[in-house]
């Protein structure tokens, strides 16, 4: 996925669909309500005849259907701004997205740390690529707003000489202490090292020796440098690397929930109705959702998206992991979402205050 704007205070954003994945998460991102703009067809009367004519139109949205089996999101709503000559505000449409689309979103409200949370599925948030060969090596840092390379240096390591095993350790030492320094400078705790040869083992093992705490991957590529970054890009290392650290935090966050449920239930909610009460007052400190539960139009759609949003305004962690994993199949089970609360709460309690007084009001 290409983001071309993200403008936050207008709650605007346009984005390229580069893979299926994309499609996925903007099903996701996607509410009813929602502005879309894109490049659509659609049939008109010309004299006696109909014909297929492409136009920009806005949608108010509706529904969404992704088919993933067809790589295609299919976005329908009322056109509330369109070509006037041909009379299309106020009647219903349906924009159909691919992959290789460009489309723009308007949202009334978001939250950056939702949308990011988000993205972590899909794509690179912020993470250290390193590529190198004998003859170069490339250091890059890629994040959300895109990639920026940080070091980039000609190495031009003798193949046969009796020096080779000095200065391929010169420059595995060299290398790996620049990684480090660009962690630690830009906050990040995940690298990716590709290389054609062993020389991404020796300088995850070096990596590894100087900061135990980093998560070092690697991976093979054919080119060293710049060539070398982009091609991990394009092998999509980083989105499976990053969608299994998600993974791996959710099922961090579950043994934490199902210790506490043992030890001390007051202290976790699960399922929409009591996880909502404990967001609504800035109780929860950890929360994790599955993602289908923001995959499909309706009441609970809704309700989760609240939920995202006061979890996030009291500063909350939110994962969102695939349903299709082992914590996420785990999860669907307590109803889609779990969270673990800063203090206890008897949420029963809570629930039967609610709900008497909305039987007061009834009457």
């Amino acid at each position: 996925m290409r983001i071309e704007v993200l403008d936050w205070k207008r709650g605007v954003l346009r984005i390229r669909v580069d893979s299926e994945d994309d499609l996925w998460l903007l099903s996701m991102l996607i509410s009813p309500g929602d502005l879309v703009k894109g490049l659509t067809v659609r049939d008109v009367s010309l004299g006696y005849e109909k014909r297929k004519v492409p136009m920009v139109l806005t949608l108010r949205v509706q529904k969404t259907e992704f088919q993933p089996f067809t790589n295609r999101l299919r976005i329908h709503g009322i056109v509330v701004e369109g070509p006037d000559r041909f009379g299309v505000k106020g009647s219903h449409h349906t924009i159909n997205v691919d992959v290789g689309h460009e489309i723009t979103v308007f949202k009334a409200e978001w939250s950056p740390q939702i949308l990011n949370e988000l993205l972590k599925l899909v794509r690179p948030i912020k993470v250290v690529l390193v590529a190198l060969d004998f003859d170069e090596y490339a250091i890059a840092v890629v994040q959300s707003q895109g990639m920026k390379i940080v070091d980039e240096k000609t190495i031009s390591l003798p193949i046969s000489d009796d020096r080779l095993e000095h200065e391929k350790q010169r420059v595995v030492e060299q290398v790996a202490k620049r990684i480090v320094e660009v962690c630690a400078r830009e906050g990040i705790d995940v690298v990716i090292i590709g290389s054609p040869t062993a020389l991404r083992d020796e300088v995850r093992e070096r990596v590894l020796e100087l900061n135990p705490k980093l998560k070092v991957y690697t991976d093979t590529v054919a080119n060293g440098g710049y060539a070398g970054v982009q091609e991990l890009l394009r092998r999509d290392v980083v989105r499976r690397v990053l969608q299994d650290l998600s993974v791996e935090e959710a099922e961090q966050i579950l043994d934490e929930f199902n210790l506490l449920l043992v030890k001390n239930d007051k202290k976790v909610a699960y399922g929409v109705d009591h996880v909502e009460i404990a967001a609504s007052i800035g109780a929860v400190e950890k929360l994790v959702v599955v993602d289908d539960m923001l995959s499909s139009f309706g009441d609970d759609r809704l309700r989760i998206e609240k939920i995202l949003r006061m979890v996030a305004e009291s500063r909350g962690k939110i994962v969102i992991v695939p349903a299709s994993t082992p914590p996420g199949q785990r999860i669907k089970m307590m109803g889609g979402v779990i969270a673990i609360l800063r203090y206890p709460i008897d949420l029963d309690s809570v629930m039967k205050s609610v709900d008497s007084g909305r039987y007061q009001d009834a009457n």
